[in-house]
């Protein structure tokens, strides 16, 4: 049994991914985080998929570019959150070099729908111990609502007791969310960087072939940007959109070169965002373009 999302392939573990598992387990910021304590070896993580990560609904995180696992979630259903037949506890964790780029809310969307659309799950449960912002983030992200707190929870593994923050969603809340999705995180002709691309003169030039818009952009944007930019050069069907780009968009733009770097579908998935001197450039002249950036990380 396997799952795919835009990036993301979520696979069965195998005893191969064991040095992978190892390599982000290991990490102190990983693990204890999520109640359980660094792996110490490639054996004992190897020891750990074999008699942990082995469950029915449990998936390897990986990435579609090379099929590595960089982290895991899955669906439990016999926890001491679980109340009956139609409820499950969704959990999952990460590794460190991936957060950020909105993969586990990735992640996390895909297995909800298998538990509402495919395991006829009434609610999904999730909590996050005292000071794990972001395993909290990636709840909100996905539609989940505090439901209460639970203090002294005992973490055998680690010899110590944390608080834990529990939420939930059923399958009526997680269906008028798919029906209210916002539009900006639909749209494909926003740009990675929150531009409107329906309204860029270069596109308006290609999809209605209009020679003259098409010359008169090349002029402009060759003062501009004090190069030479002829008419030829002028063909874009959409920053996000298979087809026909501008060489610039295509090739130059250091905001399109930092996403495909970070494997980030736009600006709105990455957690430098705020800080971004590179974005700045557009946002601070732009302000639609940041707010439809944070629209859009809403849905994240």
């Amino acid at each position: 049994m396997s799952l795919q999302t835009k990036r993301l392939l979520l696979r069965r573990w195998e005893d191969g991914d064991a040095e992978d598992l190892f390599e982000y387990a290991k990490d102190p910021d990983v693990g204890p985080i999520a109640g359980w304590p660094p792996h110490r070896s490639v054996e004992e993580s190897r020891e750990i998929i074999r008699n942990v990560l082995s469950g029915p609904e449990c998936y390897a995180i990986c990435l579609k570019d090379d099929g590595r696992a960089i982290g895991a979630i899955e669906l439990m259903r016999h926890t001491a959150l679980v109340g009956g037949d139609g409820e499950c506890e969704l959990g999952y964790w990460l590794g460190k070099p991936f957060w950020g780029r909105g993969i586990m809310p990735e992640a996390a969307r895909a297995l909800l729908r298998r538990a509402f659309t495919e395991l006829n799950m009434a609610k999904v449960w999730c909590g996050y111990y005292e000071g794990n912002l972001k395993s909290k983030r990636v709840q909100e992200k996905c539609g989940f609502r505090p439901e209460f707190v639970r203090e002294g929870v005992e973490l055998p593994l680690l010899h110590e007791t944390r608080t834990d923050h529990v939420s939930s969603i059923t399958r009526e809340e997680w269906l008028q969310s798919q029906s209210h999705k916002t539009e900006g995180a639909m749209n494909m002709y926003i740009a990675i960087c929150g531009l409107d691309c329906e309204s860029c003169e270069a596109r308006l030039a290609t999809v209605h072939e209009d020679e003259a818009l098409r010359e008169s952009v090349a002029k402009r944007w060759s003062e501009l940007n004090g190069v030479e930019i002829t008419p030829d050069m002028i063909h874009c069907v959409g920053c996000r959109v298979d087809g026909l780009k501008t060489p610039y968009c295509e090739s130059l733009c250091p905001i399109r070169q930092c996403a495909h770097e970070r494997r980030c579908e736009t600006c709105a998935d990455c957690g430098d965002m705020a800080g971004c001197e590179k974005l700045g450039m557009i946002t601070g002249n732009n302000a639609e373009a940041l707010r439809r950036l944070r629209e859009m990380s809403k849905q994240a």
